[in-house]
């Protein structure tokens, strides 16, 4: 089930382990401006406590959408939302964000499969790209995300877990969302599919 103790405890693992990163740079930034002295030292650590602050929001904000239940339990969700809280997830790195989205919003759970899937395509970029994001409504709702750039890759067991599901004893706490979108996607009768190709990962649902 998922409302299982065990995949509480793997989501909140995952959530955790994608905070530490900024939380641990901010904890950096203020001891090196307890430290010193030098003015340009200073605003390298004040820049420093800005960026690393500015991801850990923009995480939280996504995951908050992504995972829990923020807002009302049945509404719609404005998919204006959703590019802001995905340009947030992205950032400015290397991964550049092309949203080509031909509605206003969505139902609350398809919606929150869109975030999913976003942060998978997000995550199977590693030296960056380009994420694709498209969504149509034309009967059917489809939901499309592309991920282009240099070694772009997905584990064979998350492409496992994305289009079968798997035994929580199984599964890694970096994989609970891999298994989350799954089960999204089979509460609303529909399934993920994962194309690999070089260096390419396209996921998409139809709901």
């Amino acid at each position: 089930m998922m409302t299982d103790l065990t995949f509480a405890s793997l989501l909140s693992s995952r959530i955790c382990h994608d905070l530490i990163s900024p939380v641990g740079a901010i904890n950096n930034g203020l001891e090196i401006l307890a430290d010193e002295s030098d003015p340009e030292m200073s605003q390298q650590a004040m820049a420093l406590i800005s960026n690393s602050a500015a991801s850990a929001s923009a995480k939280l904000q996504f995951m908050r959408r992504s995972f829990g239940m923020a807002g009302t339990v049945s509404e719609m969700v404005s998919l204006d939302e959703a590019k802001s809280l995905s340009e947030g997830l992205v950032g400015n790195g290397t991964t550049r964000l092309d949203w080509q989205v031909g509605t206003h919003s969505l139902d609350k759970p398809v919606a929150k499969l869109l975030l999913n899937m976003i942060l998978i395509g997000f995550e199977a970029l590693p030296r960056g790209g380009v994420l694709r994001v498209g969504v149509q409504t034309a009967g059917a709702t489809n939901l499309m995300i592309s991920a282009e750039g240099p070694k772009a890759r997905l584990p064979q067991q998350a492409v496992t877990i994305l289009r079968e599901g798997a035994a929580l004893d199984s599964v890694e706490p970096r994989e609970a969302n891999m298994l989350f979108t799954h089960e999204l996607a089979k509460s609303l009768g529909s399934a993920v599919h994962v194309s690999i190709g070089d260096e390419t990962i396209e996921i998409a649902a139809t709901i």
